[in-house]
C-alpha cells in the first residue's frame, strides 16, 4: 500500500469514527428525551397514547363527552326534582313531610307532587285526617274524581266522626254523584255507633229534609245544640218544619236565629271586625223567611 492511500485510509477511518460518535450521541439523547415524555405522562394519557387514537381528537371527545353529560344531568335533574320531593324531604330533615309542605306544592301548581307527599304521610300515619282532608279535596277539585274523594272522606269519619270539614265535604260529594239514599245510610250508621256526634246528626237532618222534611226535624232539632252552629242548625230546622206544615215551630227557630245574627253583627261592628257584609245578608235572608212563615200562618190559621 502506497504511502498516499494509508493517508486516505486514516483520514477515512477518523471520519468513520466520528460519525459513529455523533450517531451513538444523538440515539443517546434520543432515548433519554422518550424516557422523560413516557415518565411525565398520566395513566390516561398512556392509555390514548397505546390506543392509537390522536390526543387531539381524544380531548375533542373527552369535551364532547362532558358536554353530553352535563346535558343529561340537568334533564334528569328537571325530570326528576318533582318526583323526588317527598324523598329529598324525609333525607333532608329526617323527619316526615307535613300537610302543610304539601299544601304548599299544591298551591304552586304542583299537584302530582302534592298528592304524592300526601299519600307518604298518610302511609306514614294512617289516621292523619289533615293530609286525609288534603288529598280528598286534590280528587274533587283537581282530578275530578268525587268517588276517590268520597271514600276518603268516609274513611276521615271512621277517625273522627265529628270531623266537620269532611262532612261538609261529603254533603256535595253525595248531592253531586245522585248518591244521597247511600249516604243516609252510612250516616245513619255512623249517628248509632257515635250518637255523641252532633255533626253526623245535623249532616243526616239535612240530607233527609229534602226528602223527609218531618223525619228530619228531630235531627236539627239535636243539631241546635252545636253551639257554633246553632243559627245555622236553626235555620235548617225552621226551613224542614215550614215545609212540614209547622209554621210554629218554623216561625220560633226563625226568630231565635234572627236575634243570633243580630247579636253577632253589633258585637262584629263594635270590635270592628270583618264580616259585616256576610252578616247583613244573613240577617236580610232570615227577616225574609221569617215573614214567609208568618205569612202562612195567617193563611192556615197556625
Amino acid at each position: 500500500m502506497t504511502e498516499k492511500s494509508q493517508k486516505n485510509r486514516s483520514s477515512l477511518t477518523k471520519q468513520l469514527t466520528k460519525q459513529l460518535g455523533l450517531l451513538l450521541g444523538m440515539l443517546a439523547a434520543g432515548f433519554a428525551w422518550y424516557h422523560h415524555v413516557v415518565n411525565s405522562q398520566t395513566p390516561e394519557q398512556l392509555q390514548i397514547r397505546d390506543s392509537g387514537t390522536p390526543s387531539l381528537n381524544a380531548a375533542n371527545d373527552s369535551h364532547q363527552k362532558t358536554s353530553e353529560s352535563t346535558v343529561n344531568s340537568d334533564t334528569v335533574k328537571n325530570e326528576t326534582v318533582k318526583n323526588d320531593t317527598v324523598k329529598n324531604t324525609l333525607d333532608s330533615t329526617g323527619a316526615a313531610p307535613t300537610a302543610s309542605e304539601a299544601q304548599s306544592l299544591i298551591d304552586q301548581g304542583l299537584i302530582a307532587e302534592g298528592r304524592a307527599m300526601l299519600e307518604k304521610i298518610i302511609e306514614l300515619d294512617p289516621s292523619n285526617t289533615q293530609a286525609m282532608m288534603e288529598l280528598a279535596m286534590i280528587y274533587t277539585l283537581d282530578l275530578k274524581e268525587p268517588v276517590k274523594s268520597r271514600d276518603i272522606l268516609e274513611k276521615i269519619l271512621d277517625i273522627n266522626p265529628s270531623h266537620r270539614a269532611a262532612l261538609n265535604e261529603l254533603e256535595l260529594i253525595y248531592k253531586e254523584l245522585g248518591a244521597v239514599d247511600q249516604g243516609l245510610e252510612l250516616l245513619q250508621l255512623k249517628a248509632q255507633q257515635h250518637p255523641e256526634s252532633l255533626e253526623i246528626q245535623y249532616l243526616y237532618g239535612r240530607l233527609l229534609a229534602a226528602e223527609n222534611p218531618a223525619g228530619a226535624l228531630p235531627w236539627l232539632e239535636r243539631a241546635t245544640k252545636i253551639t257554633d252552629q246553632r243559627e245555622q242548625a236553626l235555620d235548617q230546622l225552621a226551613g224542614a218544619a215550614l215545609r212540614a206544615g209547622k209554621t210554629d215551630l218554623a216561625i220560633k227557630s226563625w226568630t231565635e236565629a234572627l236575634s243570633i245574627a243580630e247579636s253577632e253583627l253589633a258585637q262584629a261592628r263594635a270590635n270592628g271586625e270583618p264580616g259585616i257584609d256576610y252578616l247583613e245578608d244573613r240577617i236580610s235572608s232570615t227577616r225574609t223567611e221569617l215573614a214567609r212563615a208568618r205569612q202562612q200562618a195567617e193563611k192556615t190559621g197556625y
